[in-house]
């Protein structure tokens, strides 16, 4: 991926007046309520995308106050004087910082043809919500067919096939009007006969496209959710009704649109309605797999690759939501800059608290402001930071509040690859810290620890070890192959003691210290009727917790 997206202008488009936002490169996690400009910012940056491959009046179409479908602010245009309506994206080259800045509105179709955009398109890819309804939406007696999502949501990202592009091929039968300009004689004829030509290359690529996708998503179920299944989960996509067309008048004329079925087995015994047998943590399980099975068998090569998603994991919960997150930062998907977009403020932070909130590559934005008045994103500021504020306004119980909650997330970010207590989602404060401390603790020998090293000044641990090999090279009762592994482990043992674990002791030092301030501290702030709290506390509370996010980063 050459190129990032570094900047995004927006001007009167749907709930945007005016909005800007600097990524500058980095991959980009949005809280943003109802009504905030969420959805708004996905579908500006699917309409910019896709419109470099459309003719201008249908860009142009969007930013039109005359066109029934343009998506102007209306809030803007009711102003006398409302400020045009156009999307800007500034591409910043990786290896040359050369920015490059592209724009669709009224009057400019900035984007068309231009082969970062057309490449980009392809090569990127926007999912929503829709699509994991849309998979669970079918009554108990319809067929699970699903070509109505595969045609809006998948189709128009399928990479080219014998020399074709699926999306065009589909797009030349979509309307299923064979004649539209009324052509008679041999004029009609061929129309007909292109007409059925062309449905029968959409044909003839289609079940490819499915059955790559179907195996791949048996694949990707296999190695992300199947773990847990009392029984074997197998799944299959494929076009049970192909596209077909007939006839050669008005009047003869039948058109045949495909019917895509998914079905599974669940321990080899077939089930007809997935729907009505599977609950919908399941499904969207499925949904996932086969949707991502679609983006990794649509892999297109391109300097730009943008991976969009819109409140994607709403039917999960939140361990099944981390299980995702987990996914979407693997090397799977280490070719995309990644926008990332919820209106659930606890999935925000959980996976703020995943990356942690220092990461270089990310930024962290809430959307604020309504569809009326300017949305703006802004940072949003960590507990930590929530804490600093507090104290500088004197306000010592929510300092000490927020203070709890970074101490959680830290612990919780810390042992997030262990499992605590897998039958709880809570895991409280002492809870969390205490089994971070049993995570360095399992890195240590506990009885070295415990009974030389914890007792032992950290100065004064060179001397608990010689610092040279005399008395083995001196000692006429070993054998020189004997001297050499003693040496060795000797050397092992130095480092074990001067070295390699005087971080973790640090750490454990520093669990304690936050363990014992909690008492004080962290927790009488959260009842009512303990003891008034000591700015100096709070302080050196705050400090303990800087220290322990820096340790425990390490």
């Amino acid at each position: 991926m050459k190129s990032r997206l570094h900047r995004i202008d927006i001007h009167n488009f749907k709930a945007f007046r005016e909005f800007t936002l600097d990524l500058e490169g980095r991959h980009l996690l949005v809280y943003g309520p109802n009504g905030s400009g969420k959805s708004s910012l996905y579908w500006a940056l699917y309409t910019f995308l896709q419109s470099a491959r459309k003719p201008t009046p249908g860009v142009a179409k969007y930013f039109d106050p005359a066109d029934p479908q343009n998506l102007l602010n209306i809030h803007e245009q009711g102003v006398l004087n409302p400020h045009p309506g156009e999307i800007s994206l500034t591409l910043r080259n990786a290896a040359t910082n050369n920015d490059s800045t592209y724009q669709i509105s009224l009057t400019t179709h900035g984007t068309r043809n231009q082969p970062v955009i057309l490449k980009g398109d392809l090569a990127s890819d926007f999912i929503t919500y829709r699509f994991f309804f849309g998979f669970s939406h079918f009554r108990n007696s319809q067929k699970f067919n699903l070509w109505p999502l595969f045609e809006t949501e998948i189709l128009p990202f399928c990479v080219s096939t014998r020399g074709q592009v699926p999306l065009d091929c589909w797009l030349k039968v979509r309307n299923a009007n064979p004649n539209p300009h009324a052509h008679r004689g041999a004029a009609g004829t061929d129309a007909y006969d292109t007409f059925h030509m062309n449905v029968a290359a959409f044909a003839a690529i289609l079940p490819g496209i499915v059955d790559s996708i179907s195996t791949q998503a048996q694949q990707f179920y296999d190695e992300q959710f199947a773990a847990g299944d009392p029984a074997k989960v197998t799944l299959r996509l494929a076009v049970t009704t192909a596209p077909s067309s007939s006839g050669s008048n008005k009047k003869d004329f039948q058109f045949t649109i495909p019917v895509i079925e998914f079905g599974i087995q669940v321990g080899g015994m077939t089930v007809n309605r997935p729907q009505a047998f599977l609950n919908e943590a399941k499904l969207t399980q499925l949904a996932l797999s086969v949707r991502f099975a679609a983006s990794l068998v649509n892999l297109h090569e391109a300097d730009l690759k943008l991976l969009v998603l819109d409140d994607l994991l709403v039917s999960l919960d939140m361990s099944n939501r981390m299980k995702v997150v987990e996914i979407l930062l693997s090397e799977t998907f280490a070719s995309y800059q990644k926008i990332i977009l919820t209106h659930e403020l606890g999935f925000f932070r959980e996976f703020r608290r995943k990356l942690g909130a220092g990461h270089p590559e990310w930024c962290f934005l809430g959307l604020h402001g309504s569809a009326a008045a300017n949305i703006q994103a802004k940072n949003e500021k960590t507990d930590v930071q929530k804490a600093e504020d507090y104290l500088h306004g004197n306000d010592l119980d929510e300092a000490a509040l927020c203070l709890r909650k970074a101490c959680e997330d830290t612990a919780k970010r810390f042992i997030d690859h262990i499992e605590v207590i897998p039958t709880k989602d809570f895991v409280g404060l002492a809870e969390a810290l205490r089994a971070a401390r049993n995570k360095v603790l399992a890195e240590l020998p506990v009885q070295l620890y415990e009974r030389v090293l914890r007792n032992t000044p950290e100065a004064h641990r060179d001397l608990l070890i010689p610092s040279g090999n005399d008395d083995i090279e001196t000692n006429a009762a070993l054998d020189n192959a004997t001297k050499g592994r003693l040496k060795t482990n000797r050397e092992r043992l130095r480092r074990l003691v001067q070295d390699e674990h005087v971080e973790r002791l640090r750490q454990i030092k520093l669990i304690d210290d936050i363990l014992a301030c909690t008492e004080r501290v962290l927790n009488p702030a959260a009842h009512s009727g303990t003891p008034p709290l000591y700015e100096e506390e709070v302080r050196n509370a705050l400090a303990l917790i800087l220290q322990l996010e820096a340790a425990l980063a390490t």
